[in-house]
């Protein structure tokens, strides 16, 4: 344990509650430590086992529980934070609990959340700006890249495939020409990626139903899954509103982080499971498979441009699709296990008006 942690003092906390507001705290803990404690989450209850929280809270290690009552009179505990909303369940607590044990009910709550809310604004503020001047670099390569070289490696290519029609060619000759050919085409590829990358986007809102457009979606990548040996399967709400959204785009997206979790289990087989719900004032969509993970990457890594672990690619897909997200004013995080899988998380906001440009 680093120094400064080790002076700060040990804070043991319990959530009862596992929706919306467990999940952006635990993810806002990941981010920033507090000044002068340390809180230790040792559990989250909750009775509904798929709460967005509780889950959450699983894939970090945190043990989770559908009663909360047998940590009321634990003497190790010494914060309980209610975020149930409901006023039974805090009279409840106060009621059973060790005088010892603090409580921060679901109204100061509702206060904390306006400061975390400021707080995780400005961390993504920061991310994003950062991740602006990583993107004016790349556009710096991709416009010198594209000016000195796209027309006259697509001018060869060109060349090079007129010349493979002759009928008079030698069959050695076809064979060096095709060889060239595939290289110019990997060329060309190349490039058209740094493209997309580092070209601004125009998003086209239209008012899409999320629901079906999931839906659809799901259906055709279940589709492409089953040709590799892949199981997809898909639990979309039912209830999801119609928000303003590019669909191409976002489907673009979706795409990138299936086909690299298809990818990872080409050889192995395995099993995708994408779920979409409806969290406050966002859509969350979790997409999880049982490869091997980002081994040797970090989360962070991972979604830098021209990080890849596949021989003969770019890395330019997952800082496509966070581009795409953030376009959209939403964020997208990795939760890697090695060994086990990854989890992506997307978060697109409710928009009912088209977003400003």
């Amino acid at each position: 344990m680093p120094e400064e942690q080790a002076n700060k003092k040990i804070i043991n906390v319990v959530f009862v509650g596992g929706g919306k507001g467990c999940y952006d705290i635990l993810n806002l803990l990941k981010s920033y430590s507090p000044t002068h404690f340390l809180p230790r989450i040792v559990a989250v209850a909750d009775i509904d086992e798929e709460a967005v929280g509780r889950r959450h809270a699983e894939r970090l290690g945190i043990p989770t529980f559908s009663e909360y009552r047998q940590f009321l009179q634990d003497e190790n505990i010494d914060l309980i934070i209610e975020l149930t909303g409901i006023d039974e369940v805090l009279n409840d607590i106060h009621r059973n609990k060790l005088e010892k044990i603090k409580v921060l009910d679901h109204v100061g709550a509702l206060f904390l959340w306006d400061i975390i809310a400021i707080q995780d604004e400005k961390i993504h503020l920061e991310k994003k700006v950062s991740d602006l001047d990583t993107m004016a670099a790349i556009g710096e390569i991709a416009y010198r890249l594209t000016h000195e070289l796209r027309n006259p490696v697509m001018i060869i290519g060109g060349l090079v495939r007129r010349m493979m029609t002759r009928m008079d060619l030698p069959h050695k000759i076809r064979i060096r020409l095709k060889h060239m050919a595939a290289h110019v085409q990997h060329m060309e590829e190349v490039i058209s990626d740094i493209c997309d990358v580092v070209r601004p986007l125009q998003p086209h809102y239209t008012l899409t139903k999320m629901d079906e457009f999931l839906e659809n979606w799901c259906n055709a990548a279940r589709a492409e899954a089953r040709l590799v040996g892949v199981v997809l399967n898909a639990k979309i709400d039912s209830d999801l509103p119609a928000i303003y959204i590019d669909p191409s785009l976002i489907r673009q997206a979706l795409w990138h982080i299936v086909e690299n979790s298809m990818d990872a289990m080409a050889d192995t087989g395995g099993t995708i499971n994408i779920k979409a719900l409806l969290c406050w004032d966002t859509i969350l969509i979790e997409i999880s498979d049982s490869g091997s993970g980002f081994r040797d990457l970090s989360v962070t890594t991972a979604m830098q441009p021209f990080i890849s672990t596949k021989q003969g690619r770019m890395g330019l897909g997952l800082s496509l699709c966070r581009q795409i997200i953030l376009d959209h004013g939403g964020d997208i995080e990795i939760i890697n296990k090695k060994d086990d899988g990854a989890t992506i998380i997307i978060e697109i906001p409710i928009a009912f008006q088209v977003p400003r440009k």
